[in-house]
């Protein structure tokens, strides 16, 4: 029987934290709605699985809650890996998160509530322990990465990017937008470049404030050490987001700021990135998108990281 909520989430050696985030998604609830977790395990070492089976019997107390798990038979990386747990879902609506999260009551009633077919919900997003909430994020030109919106909001409005750990949308939608992009490599972007394809294709993304997921950060010792892995990665992403979307002299004016900010890696990535479908895809998005990529920066009225114009 299909799910009336597929929460999506990619996990790598999240094994120890599922019981409570999938605890809190299913004790969250205020309506009758039947919710499944579909999880992609991408390649974990840190046997995921046992750590489901092991917590199950407390979490079977749990009414009209399935759990599914899909090992990846290699490290794809998150958006891969998102697209692959999608791919699995059965219900006309899905939550994409992350596995470290939890859920505010009433999350599925504030879904219901504002989802529309040609519109992603934003959620908040809070660090347990501190005063930090996001209230989605906006694009960061030419950097092509985004920054927390921090400016409290009280009603739903329009945000630039929803963050990963609260998008929310109906799978008919995902599936025109063409879910996350699968030449982005491992971790970072992914997210940006998801949400401005949704406003291009004509598709709305709004900020529910209330729908406030408490997120778990990388403490910054961690969270610096892992960057450093990912680093090259990520400048890839960000060279290929870039290439995709904007006109000559935005694009020059992304890979001048790269070759400065990261001499020793942006020739090896921006190699990387043209040996991709970069071009191709670029081709693809001009010719099917409904609004070509100078409509995001009139409507939101972008300026550069810097505050000038964006070229």
């Amino acid at each position: 029987m299909p799910a009336d909520i597929s929460v999506v989430m990619p996990a790598h050696n999240e094994g120890a934290r599922l019981a409570d985030t999938i605890d809190s998604i299913a004790s969250g609830r205020t309506t009758d709605a039947r919710v499944e977790i579909v999880i992609a395990d991408d390649k974990s070492d840190d046997d995921t699985e046992g750590h489901l089976r092991a917590a199950w019997p407390d979490l079977s107390r749990h009414d009209r809650l399935d759990v599914h798990l899909s090992r990846l038979p290699e490290r794809c990386g998150v958006p891969r890996a998102r697209n692959h747990a999608a791919g699995l879902a059965t219900a006309d609506v899905l939550f994409i998160t992350d596995a470290h999260v939890r859920f505010p009551s009433g999350w599925d009633a504030l879904v219901y509530k504002h989802l529309r077919p040609d519109r992603i919900l934003a959620g908040a997003v809070t660090q347990s322990n501190t005063s930090f909430v996001g209230y989605g994020c906006r694009l960061v030109v030419p950097f092509m990465g985004t920054y927390w919106n921090k400016e409290p909001v009280r009603h739903p409005a329009e945000v630039q990017i929803a963050a990963c750990p609260a998008t929310v949308l109906s799978r008919d939608l995902f599936h025109r937008i063409g879910g996350y992009d699968d030449g982005m490599i491992m971790y970072g972007v992914a997210e940006p470049e998801f949400s401005l394809r949704a406003w291009l294709s004509g598709a709305e993304v709004i900020l529910i404030p209330q729908l406030l997921v408490e997120h778990r950060f990388k403490p910054q010792q961690e969270r610096v050490a892992f960057v450093r892995s990912v680093r090259e990665q990520m400048v890839c992403n960000s060279l290929r987001f870039g290439l995709l979307y904007a006109d000559e002299d935005g694009a020059l004016q992304m890979l001048r700021y790269y070759s400065l900010k990261f001499p020793n890696l942006f020739q090896q990535a921006l190699a990387i990135v043209d040996r991709s479908d970069v071009w191709r895809r670029r081709a693809q998005l001009e010719a099917t998108l409904a609004r070509p990529f100078s409509w995001f920066v009139e409507h939101f009225a972008l300026r550069d990281k810097a505050g000038g114009e964006i070229l």
